[in-house]
């Protein structure tokens, strides 16, 4: 819905252009699977994914130990004191919020780094995308699944806009 109200905008503006361009073209990217393409996006997917295997394995480790401790905890059952358990089972209720702790956080900074290689190459690649709307005199880019991602100068009704919205004010 909202590619289409904004492909309804891009239209209106070149009308309202009263044709002033001889021609005007309309470019669509598909900005995930450029992301997904590229050398940079591939290379920042593989980083991710060395990320998060090293992580894995440092959850696996507290996960080993503290399946050790439950099971030496369940085996000493008879062994300990009443106190003795008391405090194994204390300190396995810690260790286990612990490794959930470690679990979450583990999460949010895979999370971080996805979204900061994310953040990164589209801007790049914006950069790029503005540069060959310019060189193919292009009037708008349409990304294929948010909407607008480019639009050249000649597509710009804003100053029109705020002319037309300042008469009307002034006739209220």
């Amino acid at each position: 819905m909202r590619f289409l109200a904004v492909l309804f905008f891009a239209l209106l503006a070149f009308s309202s252009q009263s044709f002033a361009a001889s021609e005007s073209r309309i470019g669509t990217v598909d900005l995930q699977r450029a992301v997904t393409e590229s050398t940079e996006g591939a290379k920042a997917r593989t980083d991710l994914l060395k990320k998060k295997d090293q992580l894995n394995e440092e959850l696996q480790v507290l996960f080993a130990d503290l399946e050790k401790m439950r099971a030496e905890l369940e085996k000493g059952t008879g062994k300990l004191s009443a106190e003795e358990r008391t405090e194994k089972e204390r300190l396995f209720q810690k260790k286990g919020r612990d490794y959930q702790n470690r679990q979450r956080e583990a999460q949010e900074e895979l999370k971080l780094i996805e979204s900061d290689h994310l953040k990164k190459l589209v801007a790049k690649l914006g950069v790029i995308l503005s540069k060959l709307g310019e060189e193919g005199k292009y009037s708008v880019i349409l990304d294929k699944n948010s909407g607008l991602f480019y639009a050249g100068s000649q597509t710009d009704v804003t100053a029109a806009l705020v002319k037309r919205a300042n008469e009307e004010y002034q006739k209220r």
